[in-house]
């Protein structure tokens, strides 16, 4: 599953990279909203989606989490035949990283951080559907690599290389029913605090500990 997540590039430097993967000259504005880093996004917050609009990607501000139960993940295997995602369109995910949690010998949680490895933004499969005037998305997620079942059996589905672009037109929906093994991802530990949504700084995501490579 993708419960929480971290994005702390800026709409210019997304920008930037999405003109980059997409090969486009300039990726407009669907909407209005400024977002600041955030290293503890949570289901209901206004977030960031890159979507088709007018004919061109662009991005723009959604509210995480479908209603009426805020559902913020969507199974890729299955999501495509559900009512609750019928007449919804693909989007993606603008995201540094997400946060899991283990279980330590001592009985505690102990949060993860997974992030590129390349230290570049990545792009999760996404839907989303206007309800009543406001726009909504929701993540698909997808059986995790086999490198990272140690963490937990599902991960937000990371589109990499042509596929962000094919996705966004609405074509590879078959592709995101499943992981792309050319995804490359480290995970580290967090500091425990991000299990509260008050709490949101930097050293959340362990930046000082050491990684594990996939």
């Amino acid at each position: 599953m993708c419960g929480r997540y971290v994005l702390f590039s800026s709409l210019e430097e997304l920008s930037g990279d999405l003109r980059r993967r997409l090969g486009t000259r300039r990726i407009p504005r669907a909407g209005t909203g400024e977002w600041p880093a955030n290293y503890n996004v949570a289901p209901t917050a206004e977030v960031p989606i890159v979507r088709e609009f007018k004919g061109e990607a662009a991005i723009g501000p959604a509210r995480w989490g479908y209603p009426p139960k805020t559902v913020f993940n969507a199974r890729g295997e299955t999501a495509f035949s559900k009512p609750m995602f019928s007449s919804s369109l693909p989007c993606a995910f603008p995201m540094n990283g997400w946060y899991e949690w283990t279980v330590g010998e001592d009985g505690k949680k102990q949060p993860w951080f997974t992030s590129a490895t390349d230290g570049q933004p990545m792009y999760a499969a996404g839907l989303c559907k206007a309800v009543e005037g406001q726009l909504y998305g929701t993540i698909i997620t997808v059986a995790a690599l086999p490198e990272l079942e140690w963490l937990h059996s599902r991960m937000p589905r990371i589109l990499v290389g042509d596929e962000l672009g094919a996705w966004l037109k609405g074509e590879g929906a078959e592709e995101v029913a499943s992981p792309n093994r050319a995804t490359t991802v480290d995970s580290r530990k967090a500091d425990r605090k991000v299990g509260s949504v008050a709490n949101n700084y930097p050293g959340l995501v362990g930046m000082n500990l050491s990684l594990i490579h996939i």
